[in-house]
């Protein structure tokens, strides 16, 4: 079953009028004919019958869903700077499990960095994953995704519980899922390609960010990021 949002209201009985971009993914990619689509608005979701209706593809609204999946956490990622590639399927999983927003940020090691004549055009693209994933997985909020941000400018990004997952940490530190239980907000951080410096341990400390082992294995910036979202997904999924 196919998931759109909306930005108009719903109500039952009413026709959703698609937009110009979602009518040619229903006729022409998935090829809906009278069947059932989950439409969703504000975090609110309804059932409907898709089909074409004179000139307009539409959406007949017959029942609310009173489903909701969303973490009972409020988890925020903040992931510094990687290769494209790697960093919009992170996006994309972190999505499907359940990241409330994503903060992508700068750090020492980044070996990409932030280009101001593109940062409009770029954050429309990780818009559109963010939502593409969404929909795929029947969510009912699109997480929020920042502008990139400074290292220093994580402070502002903070929850009830702060981690910082650092490869050297192993044996010294504990595991995210024995520092992050009963908690109503998280922020993970996840650092670049190269890791944090220890300056940067150190300043993330003092921010106050605990510094947290994902295990004995140096796993790599975007592994890290989906196993510690994996991690809060099982922790506090809704059941």
């Amino acid at each position: 079953m196919q998931q759109y949002f909306t930005n108009t209201p719903l109500e039952v009985g009413q026709d959703y009028i698609f937009t110009p971009d979602q009518a040619h993914h229903a006729k022409t990619v998935v090829r809906l004919d009278h069947e059932k689509v989950r439409l969703v608005y504000q975090g609110k979701a309804y059932y409907a019958e898709a089909m074409q209706k004179g000139n307009a593809f539409v959406a007949h609204v017959y029942e609310q869903d009173p489903t909701i999946r969303e973490s009972a956490c409020n988890i925020t990622l903040a992931i510094a700077l990687i290769r494209r590639e790697k960093f919009e399927l992170v996006l994309q999983k972190a999505t499907e499990l359940g990241v409330d927003r994503i903060v992508p940020f700068e750090s020492s090691r980044c070996v990409v960095h932030a280009k101001k004549e593109k940062a409009d055009k770029q954050k429309q693209r990780w818009q559109s994953i963010l939502q593409e994933a969404s929909e795929q997985c029947k969510r009912n909020l699109i997480p929020e995704i920042t502008d990139i941000v400074s290292f220093k400018d994580l402070t502002k990004y903070m929850s009830e519980g702060n981690y910082a997952c650092y490869e050297n940490a192993y044996g010294k530190a504990n595991f995210l899922s024995e520092c992050a239980k009963n908690k109503k907000s998280i922020t993970v951080v996840i650092g670049c390609e190269g890791g944090f410096s220890i300056n940067e341990v150190e300043e993330m400390h003092q921010m106050g960010f605990s510094s947290i082992t994902l295990g004995s294995r140096i796993l790599r910036a975007e592994t890290a990021a989906m196993y510690a979202c994996s991690i809060l997904s099982e922790m506090y999924e809704e059941k």
